[in-house]
């Protein structure tokens, strides 16, 4: 095996164990931030579709009158049903029989079969992940590319029919401003906290150009009271203290709201979000006829895998299910799975915006 540094001779090589870390630390997985949050708020999914009931017009039954004329007794019809079914993910953890012979004993340093399913749990959450931000086809959930978009189909309806089911997008013209970022949020909100956006989702780079945007503000409010920070499922920026020798921000803000980074965010896309109108719904029961074949996962803390894809959310309706193993009937292992049931679902996509083709300042 090459390794980096001095090359030992035979004195060494036949006399000295190596040190094996005890993890397997992950170069091949990304950040996923904001899917761990979403789940992390899940609710949960129930029956066959969950169902929102939308206003979409005024019934515009209202009249002023002076005595006894006539007065308006039409019946209106004011609203429509956004429905969602469930997606379904399949994550697989095979393990070799004979890998397992040579794993056991005081010199497998590194649990075999524990490092399989947190790498397959890891790998499921990556995949998950990317979907969030994808637009809802190839089986994939109802992701941010079509819930914080003005055409297509939402909930089983056309924004064609009801263009109140539309959210708001701006054309950046390639340059991030103040101006714009605050034009987007008056677009979305109505006035009252639970109208207005609750956080920002961008890519590292857009991240990093409105840092360079905020330069000056941001030296002047660590100067005062250190550093922001925000817990990746809460909604309050916090001063932790002075930042001592720590270099960056672990969060910015926009009119008092997080801005996140995550490595699967669209690019060149500032995502401004209302939570309060959109969610993960994840299913919580296992059904009868699998009770004792499957069992609903809570996802935390890993033993044998370390780093980005190890960050995992607890959450009691993320929706994922594990398949315990099961020997494979014509090979020499076993086959495990994750399986996720949910579905991300938008009551009122109108409350989200987004500014897109962002590149510079």
């Amino acid at each position: 095996m090459a390794y980096s540094g001095n090359v030992y001779s035979n004195r060494v090589d036949t006399t000295t164990e190596r040190k094996l870390h005890g993890k397997v630390v992950d170069n091949v997985l990304a950040g996923r931030t904001y899917i761990s949050r979403l789940m992390g708020r899940a609710k949960p999914l129930v029956g066959k579709t969950m169902d929102f009931t939308a206003k979409i017009t005024n019934s515009n039954a209202f009249q002023w009158y002076t005595g006894l004329e006539t007065l308006n007794s039409s019946a209106s019809d004011t609203t429509i049903t956004l429905s969602y079914s469930q997606v379904s993910g399949m994550q697989p953890e095979v393990s070799v029989m004979a890998d397992a012979f040579a794993n056991s004993g005081e010199t497998g340093t590194i649990p075999l079969q524990a490092f399989k399913y947190e790498e397959a749990a890891a790998e499921a959450l990556q995949e998950v992940g990317s979907a969030a931000f994808a637009d809802g086809t190839s089986n994939k959930p109802m992701g941010l590319a079509i819930g914080v978009d003005s055409s297509g189909t939402i909930g089983g309806q056309s924004r064609s029919t009801y263009a109140v089911l539309g959210a708001t997008e701006t054309a950046s013209g390639g340059t991030l401003t103040l101006v714009k970022l605050n034009t987007l949020d008056t677009a979305i909100s109505s006035g009252t906290d639970n109208d207005a956006a609750n956080i920002n989702v961008v890519t590292f780079t857009i991240f990093d150009l409105y840092e360079q945007l905020m330069t000056p503000t941001v030296r002047q409010d660590i100067n005062r009271a250190g550093y922001d920070v925000m817990s990746i499922r809460g909604d309050t920026i916090v001063k932790p203290g002075n930042i001592g020798s720590n270099a960056g921000f672990t969060v910015l803000a926009h009119r008092g709201t997080g801005v996140l980074r995550d490595k699967a965010a669209t690019s060149q896309v500032w995502y401004k979000l209302n939570e309060r109108t959109f969610g993960w719904y994840g299913r919580t029961i296992v059904p009868d006829e699998y009770q004792g074949k499957i069992e609903k996962v809570n996802l935390g803390s890993m033993k044998a895998f370390e780093g980005t894809g190890a960050d995992t959310m607890p959450s009691e309706y993320n929706g994922w299910f594990y398949q315990p193993s099961m020997m494979l009937p014509n090979q020499a292992g076993m086959i495990a799975r994750f399986h996720i049931y949910g579905q991300i679902c938008w009551k009122e996509p109108r409350r989200n915006g987004k500014l897109t083709g962002v590149t510079g300042v």
